[in-house]
């Protein structure tokens, strides 16, 4: 299960901002992040990438320190459009309110891949569905899950410039302790050992347009939604993640652990996918380092020593031996 939950791409942005917003203290920002694998370093890279399982792992901690409800603690987190990326701005720039709710089934997963959302209509009223696909903690998805209740709800509310009272919000789960909370935050239209986790809204409410409509806006938006969805659906490019992280190192090493750190995988799932790409991690890394070579020696300003040094090589004869390997004269490496 863990593999498979590390094969499911997160958006960093969640976990940094859950960080903020409960990490007030030291003590309180090393807890949340006990066990998840996120370094101080991976939050201020802006190309790291989490998986759900590192998501799991945080909200884990978070249950640890203030209990099931803690979601609810701050819902202002939720209520944002930034707090939910491209899918939160898009549907806000979105036309209308049906538009809006279309966006969420064809893309919310891209946002939070533990479920799959579905739109139906009757006559009088239409519901999101969310089925959850991946095997999970009640404790866990249900936190997930309000989190989810709770942005959308704000998009509504900000659509009808008014609380959406209308509306319920089923929970399939039995009503915990922290229930009070919940319809503190959301209503009275709170629901739970219901059939399935959906939202139900009158279907009239489709048709109110947005008053943040914004044509420019909500195009740029929707296609960083259809990258997203195009790299969850093929299998994730680790290989040119990988590349990335070694070409932005100043001397082009980094070890293996760390890198698999970085792209939000174990060290054993780097190992198996860079093998499905017909490579490994130490091909790579030297095909960084020779083209950082090449690029130096022709450059014939530096000695051969400081190239060596330049990049990472303790020896220069140990270079001496990888520039021969390399490009196979001796007469390249001699300087």
């Amino acid at each position: 299960m863990a593999e498979f939950l590390e094969q499911l791409p997160m958006p960093l942005a969640y976990f940094r901002l859950i960080l903020r917003g409960f990490g007030d203290t030291p003590a309180r920002r090393e807890a949340i992040l006990a066990g998840t694998g996120v370094s101080e370093e991976m939050l201020l890279d802006p190309s790291a990438e989490i998986s759900l399982r590192h998501q799991i792992v945080q909200i884990e901690n978070l249950i640890g320190l203030f209990g099931e409800g803690w979601a609810l603690r701050a819902p202002a987190l939720w209520n944002s459009t930034t707090s939910h990326g491209p899918l939160g701005v898009a549907g806000l720039a979105a036309p209308d309110l049906a538009t809006m709710m279309d966006l969420i089934a064809r893309f919310g997963f891209v946002r939070a891949p533990f479920h799959r959302t579905s739109l139906r209509r009757g006559a009088n009223w239409c519901q999101l569905d969310f089925d959850l696909t991946v095997d999970i903690e009640e404790r866990l998805w249900r936190s997930m899950m309000e989190i989810a209740f709770i942005g959308i709800r704000a998009g509504i509310g900000a659509v009808l410039a008014a609380p959406p009272t209308q509306a319920r919000f089923f929970f399939a789960c039995a009503e915990p302790d922290h229930a009070r909370e919940v319809r503190a935050v959301l209503g009275d239209g709170v629901v739970y050992r219901a059939r399935g986790n959906a939202i139900r809204f009158p279907a009239a409410w489709l048709k109110l347009p947005s008053p943040f409509a914004d044509a420019a806006l909500y195009a740029v938006a929707v296609r960083e939604l259809q990258e997203a969805k195009a790299r969850i659906a093929v299998p994730v490019d680790l290989l040119g993640r990988v590349e990335r992280i070694l070409k932005s190192q100043p001397a082009g090493r980094l070890a293996a652990d760390e890198v698999a750190r970085l792209t939000g995988v174990s060290r054993r799932t780097l190992v198996r996918r860079l093998s499905e790409a017909g490579t490994g991690y130490r091909e790579l890394l030297d095909r960084e380092l020779r083209g950082r070579a090449e690029r130096l020696l022709q450059e014939d300003s530096l000695s051969h020593a400081r190239i060596a040094e330049e990049l990472g090589y303790t020896d220069p004869s140990s270079f001496s031996r990888a520039c021969r390997r390399w490009f196979g004269r001796a007469s390249q490496v001699s300087r």
